[in-house]
């Protein structure tokens, strides 16, 4: 289950994370989720905060039996005039969920939209992130 907190977490994941992961490439496979049990319940939520930390965007892996996963997008970044473009929301909601697919950092030295840095913005998978999503999920 993915839930969502806010508008802001809404739109950017309506419009932005999903979409780059699915349309990066036909190939990818699903991924397959169970349905929650009496023992299992794993769920990814979105949400907004707002604070100085510069960050963009964190993902925060709770991983024990029935807990929840969560993706929270900083509204004082993301709303900026700077960063607030769609390529640059788009890349930073694809690279968290990257993350709760199991993607860690890559380093400059391929080019990955799980880089730490934007710039150059990366709106999609790359075909390195595409290998290694594979690796991970066939």
């Amino acid at each position: 289950m993915v839930a969502l907190a806010t508008a802001t977490a809404t739109a950017l994941l309506l419009t932005n994370s999903p979409y780059a992961w699915q349309s990066s490439s036909g190939t990818l496979s699903k991924i397959k989720v169970r349905a929650d049990s009496a023992t299992t319940v794993n769920d990814l939520e979105w949400r907004d905060y707002d604070r100085a930390d510069g960050r963009a965007a964190y993902y925060h892996y709770r991983g024990g039996v029935a807990e929840t996963d969560y993706i929270y997008l900083n509204k004082r970044i993301l709303d900026s005039r700077e960063h607030g473009t769609r390529d640059y929301r788009r890349a930073t909601a694809a690279h968290e969920l990257g993350h709760a697919l199991g993607l860690c950092h890559k380093s400059g030295r391929v080019l990955s939209l799980m880089w730490t840095s934007v710039d150059p913005v990366i709106t999609a998978p790359t075909d390195t992130d595409q290998a290694n999503y594979r690796r991970l999920w066939g």
